[in-house]
């Protein structure tokens, strides 16, 4: 618990840092989806960035085949404008662009700072715990047997004030042991601490989400640092 504490302290004071980012590789050229892995028609690129084109009914995942990785830095930079959208880390392919694991939404203000578990089934016995583990400005415990405790930290509404809709916004993850922490902008949103002995998941793929519907999202300056849990 100590190391966990130490290392939460140390990512939520510390700063993103631009330009001097050694050990970070980039996850995207900035002119195609190479190594990517995309549902035809429903996400392309423009001006070096990565964009949901709005024209896929169904939900579906743009998936980074570059690796699975387990203790990481990811930062990028995203922007919402309309519909709903996530960042999924750790997580299964399911075949079909689809992706079961954790997620960070992305979508309006008043529900950013949610870690989620994507695709699990309405009657899975789990659900109300894992569905919606945080909000903004909260740390969601999960014990080993499954259950969970959540702690507020900060007004949420205070929190996701620091979220811009319509513009770029810088995020962070950082994935360490069972430790999950989301930034966006350089504020601390929410932590999950996942030790379920079932569920957690230690690794996985990295993905970007289109719900479908017309959901309009875009990402840039894609980079990774994978790290240890020691």
């Amino acid at each position: 618990m100590k190391k966990l504490l130490f290392l939460t302290l140390f990512f939520l004071v510390s700063p993103l840092r631009g330009g001097d980012e050694p050990g970070f590789i980039s996850l995207f050229n900035g002119v195609d989806l190479d190594g990517w892995d995309a549902k035809p028609g429903a996400w392309e690129v423009r001006d070096g960035e990565i964009w949901c084109t709005g024209a896929s009914e169904e939900r579906n995942w743009l998936i980074w085949r570059g690796g699975q990785p387990a203790n990481f830095v990811l930062r990028l930079e995203f922007r919402w404008d309309k519909g709903n959208s996530g960042l999924q880390v750790r997580s299964d392919d399911l075949g079909q662009w689809n992706n079961f694991g954790y997620q960070v939404e992305i979508a309006r203000r008043d529900v950013m700072g949610l870690w989620h578990h994507s695709l699990l089934e309405g009657e899975h016995p789990k659900r109300e715990a894992r569905w919606l583990m945080t909000t903004a400005g909260e740390r969601a415990d999960i014990a080993e047997d499954g259950t969970r405790v959540n702690a507020k930290l900060e007004d949420a509404a205070e929190v996701q004030a620091h979220y811009n809709e319509h513009a770029w916004n810088t995020m962070e993850i950082m994935a360490v042991g069972d430790m999950l922490i989301q930034k966006i902008n350089g504020v601390h949103f929410a932590t999950l601490i996942d030790r379920d002995a079932e569920m957690s998941r230690t690794k996985g793929f990295i993905a970007l989400q289109d719900h479908g519907k017309g959901c309009i999202v875009a990402f840039r300056n894609l980079r990774l640092k994978e790290t240890t849990s020691k």
